[in-house]
């Protein structure tokens, strides 16, 4: 997908094809029409994925068209069965692609500043630095951390356990110490692979017809019994669910899906319960009870159910350069700019690959044996690999003129050291 396909990009597309067909359309039906015309590779192993990006990007487009007045859905639901169509303001509208955007921002704009006038109640979020944010004591009940490889996502998931179970005022490793103590108890940890199914998550029932919990009814069982001990200031559980993009995650919760938003839970505004499908048991979640996952955005092979995503709070968790040593960090921070480029955020390489010390680190092995393999994964042709990574190398101050990648007798690319 080409970097610059943001949400402004399909205002003047969703309203040219409102206009033209002058009756409602459904939402999916405006998506194919934008995206089938759209230059772009669909023979692709990652297509799915940049056809679920745009098709968010598109959805987010007509939200802001609506804030704007010119066409009409809903926020909440923006695929609903009406359709979108425009509003009797924009079909009046004659403007080109530039116009179009200028007028939705000085729409929006002014209806903020109407709002902030006419409502002296309305509430303003407080703007707090990253590192405000990242100490506030306050959890989702259901989170995702997503983004790169090797961008310490498992242990962010580690360390929100940490905190939700009120471990985090020990030294870190007493807190890693208690917190495998708990495992059994009031954490559970799994990681998800292809052959991963709602039998092992859920239940099963074997030939002899004997049900067998799985891994979230068990930790759901005890979180309940000791909300129903205690529902005032009940004792926390959290499962952490790693590697959620190496198995299908909507499949796997099966009904429990339903029983997914903090409105739902027991004892709540909105409590679900259901029946399982094997037990027939009635099943519901608690309110102490966390779910964490983790997932590698560049190694998603499915398409992802966006229905089962709405239910999680999702964080980006993104390669950090101050985490490694200064040696490497411009140079990664320019690896990761020219992948950015070429294919997307998504596929960088998070700071993990070169965590050790500038002594202990191998960079050619790291460079020959991880990076250019995963590069040629990602890039056709082989060229296209050699000049990125050599243009990085170039770019860094800490690597200039000390490496040349080139194509060995094997003709395998190869990163050989040529200055001192």
């Amino acid at each position: 997908m080409k970097p610059n396909y943001k949400t402004k990009d399909f205002f003047f597309p969703i309203f040219s094809i409102l206009k033209e067909a002058n009756k409602p359309l459904k939402p999916s039906e405006v998506a194919q029409k934008i995206i089938q015309n759209l230059p772009l590779d669909r023979k692709s192993e990652f297509w799915a994925i940049v056809r679920l990006k745009l098709k968010n990007r598109i959805r987010s487009a007509a939200n802001h068209l609506a804030e704007a007045g010119i066409i009409y859905t809903t926020k909440k639901n923006p695929y609903q069965k009406k359709g979108w169509f425009l509003t009797e303001y924009g079909k009046q509208l004659q403007v080109d692609e530039p116009e179009l955007i200028r007028e939705a921002k000085r729409n929006i704009r002014r209806k903020s500043i109407q709002n902030l006038e006419t409502n002296t109640k309305l509430f303003l979020p407080k703007v707090v630095s990253r590192k405000k944010r990242e100490q506030t004591i306050s959890f989702s009940k259901n989170t995702i951390l997503y983004g790169p490889p090797a961008t310490g996502k498992t242990s962010k998931a580690i360390e929100m356990a940490i905190g939700i179970l009120g471990l985090d005022k020990l030294k870190s490793h007493d807190a890693k110490k208690a917190l495998r103590d708990l495992q059994g108890s009031q954490f559970e940890m799994i990681s998800l692979h292809p052959n991963y199914r709602y039998e092992h998550f859920l239940e099963d029932i074997d030939s002899l017809g004997k049900i067998k919990d799985g891994i979230l009814k068990k930790i759901a069982i005890r979180a309940r019994r000791e909300y129903e001990r205690n529902p005032e200031n009940p004792s926390n559980f959290v499962l952490i669910i790693d590697e959620m993009h190496r198995s299908e995650p909507a499949e796997i919760f099966g009904e429990a899906i339903s029983l997914l938003g903090a409105d739902k839970r027991l004892g709540q505004e909105n409590e679900i319960q259901v029946a399982l499908a094997y037990s027939g048991e009635t099943f519901t979640l608690t309110p102490n009870l966390y779910l964490i996952g983790t997932i590698n955005i560049a190694e998603i092979d499915y398409q992802t159910d966006s229905s089962f995503l709405q239910h999680f709070e999702m964080i980006p968790v993104y390669p950090r350069y101050d985490h490694i040593n200064l040696a490497y960090a411009d140079f990664l921070k320019e690896l990761n700019r020219k992948i950015s480029y070429y294919k997307g955020s998504d596929f960088m390489f998070g700071h993990g690959y070169f965590m050790q010390n500038a002594e202990s680190l191998d960079f050619l092995r790291i460079l020959n044996h991880q990076v250019i393999p995963t590069l040629r994964f990602y890039f056709e042709p082989k060229e296209l690999v050699q000049e990125i990574l050599q243009t990085a190398l170039e770019e860094a101050e800490s690597t200039r003129g000390k490496f040349e990648v080139l194509e060995n007798e094997r003709l395998h690319l190869e990163v050989i050291r040529v200055s001192w």
